[in-house]
């Protein structure tokens, strides 16, 4: 039984390797005061959002792509 157990949490953590991997996910971080998600394939081309919460309390989000042509702020 125990070996079952081993044997499926190998195959629910190969599943979800897979998935992250078809969307391209790069980095996904979420705390309380920022959050930053970036898609694409690292040393060629990404592209993803961060966002943080100031001393006000209000959140600035800023939305970019990074490629061969360098790092631009999207709007």
């Amino acid at each position: 039984m125990r070996v079952l157990n081993v044997i499926l949490l190998a195959v629910v953590l190969f599943l979800g390797v897979v998935a992250a991997a078809a969307k391209n996910v790069v980095l996904k971080l979420d705390k309380n005061t920022m959050s930053h998600e970036q898609f694409g394939e690292p040393g060629k081309a990404v592209h993803g959002r961060y966002a943080y919460e100031d001393a006000q309390g209000t959140w600035h989000t800023v939305n970019y792509k990074a490629d061969h042509t360098g790092f631009h702020v999207l709007k």
